[in-house]
């Protein structure tokens, strides 16, 4: 069986575990490919990524969702298996707790909220790479007590590989999380501080949205919400999702 693996850098602290997933697979049984995108613009546009990661079985089947080892034996055992877009509604209620910053030294808080394992070496992947990128502060990071409950995370538009508007004077939304609370928007409260924060630095911000789906970010009426303007359809992804830039001027 073919996989093979598109990712952006370890923008995402998931890409660093499937790779590593990737790499435990028996050779006698899969045949792996890797293709950073980071600095391939064309690739990107031609596999139509507004993702951190994709991958692709045998060719055929685009996987936007994490992968494990469960779904592979299935997909090499030619089951059949649907992705389900990640569909959920969030509430109206804005909750406001602790903000920290995001950066090299607190990465490691994202592992209960944006990995598949607790993985501690993704987040540190993730943040030595993100900080390449525009130097230490990331974002914010939301907390009620101890627990993280949200955050919003950024990079000058210019280093997405995505095919995207881009210019020095716009942020790129990377990722607005979580999306699970059923009481509480946990969301809205770190993106407005982090626009906050931004404005001496760019102005506007854009993000990359699905019309019903969560994932990345969003959902769009979300967007909506929080003052951004919807630029258009930029991507179908055939049964589970329309994906959408949206944009906010600073």
């Amino acid at each position: 069986m073919q996989i093979d693996f598109y990712y952006w850098g370890t923008q995402c602290p998931i890409n660093y575990e499937t790779i590593k997933l990737l790499n435990s697979l028996d050779s006698n049984l899969f045949r792996i490919s890797f293709y950073d995108i980071t600095d391939d613009k064309a690739l990107t546009k031609k596999m139509n990524m507004y993702f951190p990661f994709l991958t692709v079985f045998d060719d055929c089947i685009r996987w936007r969702s994490p992968i494990n080892i469960t779904l592979i034996n299935k997909m090499r055992n030619g089951e059949k298996v649907k992705e389900k877009p990640y569909i959920v509604d969030i509430p109206s209620n804005k909750y406001k707790g602790k903000l920290i910053e995001l950066t090299n030294e607190t990465i490691n808080e994202v592992k209960d909220c944006c990995t598949m394992s607790g993985c501690s070496d993704g987040c540190k992947a993730k943040g030595e790479f993100l900080s390449q990128v525009d130097g230490e502060f990331l974002g914010y990071l939301h907390f009620n007590n101890n627990r993280i409950i949200g955050g919003a995370e950024y990079v000058p538009s210019i280093f997405v590989p995505y095919d995207i508007p881009k210019d020095e004077k716009t942020a790129f939304l990377t990722c607005s999380y979580l999306s699970y609370d059923l009481e509480f928007d946990n969301k809205s409260y770190p993106l407005k501080t982090l626009e906050k924060q931004l404005k001496s630095k760019f102005k506007r911000i854009i993000g990359i949205s699905d019309e019903k789906g969560v994932f990345p970010n969003g959902n769009l009426k979300w967007f909506q919400n929080n003052g951004y303007k919807d630029e258009g359809l930029v991507s179908i992804e055939e049964d589970y999702a329309k994906l959408h830039v949206v944009s906010k001027n600073l």
